[in-house]
């Protein structure tokens, strides 16, 4: 006898258990059987260690540890705890209980679950809007208000949710323009955009504080920080007016983050300082809702790190925090079809959009919207 076989994918394993003719009413409870997932955790004892992988052993789960932890020859240890998520939830329920702080694993643990099971996007896109005369990309194309605004109508109507102004370049050893200059070139377009396009929601990329509490005051929706906190009383302004503020990832400035690209685990690296900062959003009033993370594509990271990010961006979701990604017309975009012209990269720019649509980003940031927002329906008619 020969038998027939496939595989099944993750998102469509509840579909396909129903259509075998299972128990509706138990298929919920079924779905954690069969959903596999890895939880890394990070800097553990070797106590805590050896808990919680004979633990995971007890419930048909696996716990990959440093192998110093059996002989204490480390001093601290990442673990990988795998298995169903039927079996996660025994592990967890089981380290409720164990000494070493694991309680506070156990809750760690659920919520990873919890956010595996509830993983949605609907992703938006986020039209780019340059107003300096210096940007990598069109930089000097839209400095005058009406081709300003012209722009923002064109994006809006191919499908922009979301209209991110910028007025000071952040590209390799750019010069910083006043702020002066960075508020009247902002701030005019943002109380027009929400005057003529209410429901369409205004980000305003800025890394200095008078600029975005100009742009509020104007009437932006999010603050785009492309400064990854280096003023703190961002998180304050925007948690004092209610407003979304995007941390993004980077070191240092347009003129030393390029020799800045060194890291010995990139995504590990950038995960913790970003969670870092999500945490001193959080304890200085920010609503996690208005909280959205961006691993900073091009930011003192050079090619191969970029790639590297882009392919485990998921990873980032476990966050519980909505995603951003911005590689339109990235060096690392324009590196895979070898042009120095940043326009050529659309298409490909195009094709990682696509690629950021099936991982689940929430926001992603374009230069040409309406080749993105094409992406955008053929993943909605594959979902």
């Amino acid at each position: 006898m020969q038998f027939l076989s496939k595989t099944v994918l993750k998102k469509f394993i509840k579909q396909e258990i129903s259509s075998v003719g299972f128990d509706e009413g138990y298929i919920e409870h079924a779905v954690k059987k069969h959903l596999f997932l890895s939880i890394k955790i990070f800097d553990v004892t070797p106590s805590q260690a050896s808990i919680i992988k004979q633990t995971a052993l007890s419930c048909d789960c696996d716990c990959a540890v440093n192998r110093g932890v059996i002989d204490c020859s480390v001093s601290f240890s990442d673990c990988i705890l795998s298995g169903t998520i039927s079996q996660l939830v025994s592990v967890a329920k089981k380290l409720s209980s164990q000494p070493f702080s694991l309680s506070k694993l156990s809750d760690i643990i659920f919520e990873k679950i919890e956010i595996e099971l509830s993983k949605k996007s609907d992703t938006k896109i986020m039209g780019i809007l340059n107003l300096t005369p210096n940007s990598f990309s069109d930089g000097g194309e839209f400095v005058e208000i009406d081709k300003a605004m012209n722009h923002a109508i064109d994006m809006i109507e191919n499908g922009a949710n979301i209209i991110d102004i910028g007025a000071q370049s952040t590209k390799p050893f750019s010069d910083l323009v006043s702020v002066v200059y960075e508020i009247e070139k902002v701030t005019p377009i943002v109380t027009a955009l929400k005057t003529a396009f209410p429901h369409i929601e205004i980000s305003v990329d800025t890394m200095t504080l008078a600029c975005a509490k100009a742009a509020i005051e104007a009437g932006a929706d999010i603050i785009n920080d492309v400064s990854f906190l280096a003023n703190p009383e961002f998180v304050k302004i925007c948690a004092l007016e209610n407003k979304k503020l995007v941390i993004m990832h980077t070191k240092g400035d347009s003129k030393t983050m390029d020799k800045l690209a060194y890291y010995d685990n990139v995504v590990d690296e950038i995960y913790t300082d970003i969670n870092k900062k999500v945490q001193y959003a959080l304890d200085n009033g920010l609503d996690k809702k208005n909280i959205i993370i961006d691993v900073g594509f091009g930011f003192a990271k050079n090619i191969t790190q970029n790639f590297e990010l882009l392919k485990r961006i998921n990873e980032f979701k476990s966050m519980g925090i909505p995603v951003l990604a911005g590689v339109s017309r990235k060096r690392f975009m324009q590196d895979v079809i070898n042009t120095k012209e940043p326009k050529d990269a659309d298409f490909v720019s195009a094709l990682s959009a696509f690629y950021l649509m099936q991982n689940e980003v929430d926001y992603i940031r374009v230069h040409n919207v309406e080749l993105t927002v094409q992406a955008l329906k053929l993943y909605n008619r594959l979902i």
